[in-house]
C-alpha cells in the first residue's frame, strides 16, 4: 500500500511539472540570452582583437519560441564598416538577427550596454628573410662550413602592424645532424605570434657541399740567397681546412735553372684538396 502511494505521488508530481512547463512554454516570457557575434563589412586593411564572442540580449516571446531560438543559436549581425585603427568602441545600434520562420520573438536590445569595447589595428604585410635555427652549437658550426640555399629565402608575413613591425626574420624549426646529412630537407617555419600569418609554411634546404673560401699566407720563406726571401701565396679550398692550414704545410722552392734574364721561378705546393691560386712574387733573383 505504501509503495502504491509513493508511485501515485511521483506520477502526480510529474503531471504537475508537465502542466507547469506547458504553461510556461505557452505564456509570454521575458528572458536574457547570449547570442554569438558576426561582424559584417570589416574593412580589408583592419584587424580586430579582443572581440567578445557573445552579447547578452533581452528578448520577449512565448516560452516555446524562446526555447527554439536558444536551440537555433542565431547570430547578431553587426555593421563594422566604419571601424578605423583608432576605434575602441563599436555601437550595437545597427544590428540584425536572423531567425527561422517558425520562431516568433521580439528583441528588446542588448541587456547590458549599447556598445562594446574593441581593439582595431591596421592589417599590414612585410617581406622578411628566413634564417636557420639549430638544435645545438655543433650543428651551427658545421653549417657554416657548408654551401647551402633556402627556397624561398624570403617570405611575406601578414598581420596587425603593431605585431609585425618589429619582426625582422622568420626562423625555421631547429635543424641538427640528421638534416646536415641530407642533400635536401623540408623545414617548417615558426610563427612568432598566433595573429601572424605567412605566405609559406615551409622552406626547402639544399646542401650542395663544403663551403669554399680563399686565404692568403704572406710569410712563406725562401732560402736567404734569393731576393725577396719571403713570398705570399693565395690558396682556395674548404673553409674548415683553410682555417686549420699552417704556413709550415705550404712548401716553396726556387727552380735551379734561371731564365735568360737570370731570374728564377718559384714553385709552390699545397696539401691535397686545396688549390693554389697565386704566388707573389712568382720569380726571384739571386742576392748579390
Amino acid at each position: 500500500m505504501l509503495k502504491e502511494n509513493i508511485g501515485l505521488r511521483i506520477v502526480a508530481l510529474l503531471l504537475a511539472v508537465l502542466i507547469w512547463l506547458q504553461s510556461v512554454l505557452a505564456s509570454e516570457q521575458k528572458s536574457v540570452v547570449n547570442l554569438p557575434i558576426n561582424l559584417l563589412y570589416v574593412p580589408q586593411n583592419i584587424t580586430l582583437e579582443d572581440i567578445p564572442q557573445q552579447i547578452p540580449f533581452s528578448v520577449k516571446g512565448k516560452g516555446q519560441d524562446i526555447l527554439k531560438m536558444m536551440i537555433f543559436k542565431p547570430k547578431v549581425n553587426i555593421d563594422a564598416s566604419k571601424i578605423t585603427p583608432i576605434t575602441d568602441i563599436l555601437s550595437l545600434e545597427d544590428y540584425s538577427i536572423d531567425l527561422p520562420e517558425n520562431v516568433n520573438v521580439t528583441f528588446l536590445g542588448p541587456a547590458q550596454a549599447d556598445q562594446i569595447a574593441i581593439q582595431a589595428d591596421v592589417f599590414h604585410q612585410r617581406i622578411v628573410p628566413v634564417v636557420l635555427d639549430f638544435e645545438d652549437d655543433l650543428s651551427k658550426e658545421r653549417m657554416h662550413e657548408l654551401r647551402y640555399s633556402l627556397d624561398p629565402d624570403k617570405i611575406t608575413i601578414f598581420g596587425p602592424k603593431t605585431k609585425i613591425q618589429n619582426i625582422t626574420s622568420i626562423k625555421t624549426t631547429p635543424i641538427g645532424r640528421n638534416e646536415l646529412a641530407e642533400t635536401q630537407s623540408k623545414l617548417s617555419l615558426n610563427l612568432p605570434d598566433s595573429e601572424i600569418s605567412i605566405s609559406e609554411s615551409s622552406v626547402l634546404l639544399t646542401i650542395s657541399g663544403a663551403q669554399e673560401a680563399t686565404r692568403v699566407f704572406t710569410d712563406i720563406t725562401l732560402p736567404a740567397a734569393y731576393v725577396p726571401s719571403r713570398i705570399a701565396v693565395r690558396v682556395r679550398g674548404e673553409s674548415a681546412i683553410l682555417q686549420k692550414l699552417s704556413v709550415l704545410e705550404i712548401e716553396a722552392k726556387v727552380n735551379d735553372v734561371p731564365d735568360d734574364n737570370g731570374i728564377y721561378s718559384v714553385e709552390v705546393s699545397v696539401p691535397t684538396g686545396l688549390e693554389l691560386i697565386d704566388v707573389t712574387p712568382a720569380k726571384v733573383r739571386l742576392r748579390k
